[in-house]
C-alpha cells in the first residue's frame, strides 16, 4: 500500500434531474473533502457517575465543500452553476479521488458561487455546496 498519494486527477461533477445528467466542474483546484461532524447531545442527570457530564452521539452534519476553480465566463461550468444558484435545486455532487474504488456522492445545494476578475492574475471562482447527506451506492 502506498504511503502517500497526490490528489492530482481528483474530479467533481454535478448530477441534475431524476435520472441525473452529469456535468463536470472544470479546472478545479485544491479541495478539502467533506468533514462530517457528529453532534454531541448532553444526557447528564442528577446521578451521573463522578459528577461528570455525559454525552451520546447525535445527528450527523454532512457539512459543506468549497470548490475553487479557474473562472471562464459563460463556460459550461459557469452556466450550470449560475442556473443551479438561481433555481435553488438540489443536485448530486460526486467527488472522485485517485485511488478510491468508488466516487463519493452527496445530496447538495449550491450555497454560494463567487467569481473574481483581478487585474494581474487569472480569473477564479469558488462554488460552495451545502451537503444534505451521503448517497449510498451511487454511480
Amino acid at each position: 500500500m502506498p504511503e502517500g498519494m497526490l490528489g492530482y486527477g481528483t474530479s467533481v461533477r454535478v448530477g441534475r434531474g431524476a435520472t441525473p445528467s452529469w456535468t463536470p466542474i472544470s479546472l478545479i483546484g485544491d479541495i478539502d473533502l467533506p468533514d462530517e461532524q457528529v453532534d454531541d447531545v448532553e444526557v447528564t442527570h442528577m446521578a451521573s457517575p463522578g459528577r461528570r457530564r455525559q454525552y451520546i452521539a447525535g445527528l450527523i452534519d454532512s457539512g459543506e465543500i468549497s470548490i475553487p476553480m479557474n473562472y471562464i465566463p459563460e463556460s459550461p461550468t459557469d452556466v450550470m452553476l449560475q442556473e443551479i444558484r438561481a433555481s435553488g435545486e438540489e443536485v448530486i455532487l460526486e467527488i472522485t479521488v485517485p485511488g478510491a474504488t468508488e466516487p463519493e456522492q452527496y445530496a447538495a445545494f449550491l450555497k454560494g458561487y463567487g467569481r473574481t476578475a483581478p487585474v494581474d492574475d487569472k480569473m477564479t471562482a469558488e462554488a460552495t455546496f451545502r451537503l444534505s447527506g451521503v448517497i449510498e451506492g451511487g454511480s
